[in-house]
């Protein structure tokens, strides 16, 4: 459950009371966001297997003032935490044998981790995708949008309320960029560049591997 908060003592009791009054059980708290008073909190909640439950907490946590509910998504195992979820798709991108391996491992654990319903590879101008998943918007939408959050006061592509990211993956002449209708919150945006690093530094060595390997001599010649 993902919700917005007064940023202040008690905001959060309130809530947990809320969801305890309903016989749920907060399990996990993650912060993603704080600014200008207000958080955006992402909560693990257990809740009694009864028709509606999930309604009614809702509801409940409506009831504090100053708190709203931006997303809810219903787990059917039990959930990992974020920051290892996180390690996971770090480790998986470098198990990857390939440059071209690595890069599908780092489209594929976003996808799957930040839960996007679009993605593509982009050259590193603009001018064009080389891969796409999903109902992927215009070239030219995702070029200004990539201009938009250049041109900002946070070179970062930090855009708070925004459900876009763009990112450069270095060394390579690609770009990542991907969406979902919720807003991608700050600690997750900080999450996809340090993936995304990843993946580039592993591409790279492993692209230094290649050329070391065909200027290698055959076993017994001379260089």
């Amino acid at each position: 459950m993902r919700i917005w908060l007064p940023d202040a003592p008690g905001a959060l009791g309130a809530v947990a009371a809320e969801i305890g009054a309903l016989k749920g059980n907060v399990v996990g708290l993650e912060v993603l966001e704080r600014e200008a008073g207000v958080a955006i909190d992402e909560l693990v909640v257990e809740l009694p297997d009864e028709p509606g439950a999930v309604d009614a907490v809702c509801r409940g946590v409506r009831n504090v003032p100053g708190v709203g509910v931006e997303e809810v998504t219903e787990l059917h195992a039990e959930a990992r935490d974020r920051e290892d979820s996180v390690l996971a798709a770090a480790a998986a991108i470098l198990q990857a044998a390939t440059p071209n391996a690595a890069m599908n491992a780092l489209t594929g654990h976003l996808m799957a981790l930040f839960d996007l319903s679009w993605l593509a590879l982009a050259d590193d101008e603009l001018a064009g995708f080389v891969e796409v998943h999903g109902d992927v918007p215009s070239v030219p939408w995702v070029a200004a949008f990539a201009e938009g959050s250049r041109s900002g006061a946070d070179p970062a592509n930090d855009t708070t309320g925004s459900g876009v990211f763009v990112e450069p993956v270095p060394e390579t002449g690609f770009v990542v960029c991907g969406g979902r209708p919720v807003p991608i919150r700050r600690r997750e945006r900080h999450e996809i560049a340090l993936l995304v690093m990843v993946a580039a530094r592993f591409m790279d060595a492993l692209g230094g591997r290649d050329e070391a390997a065909n200027s290698s001599p055959p076993h017994g010649g001379t260089i």
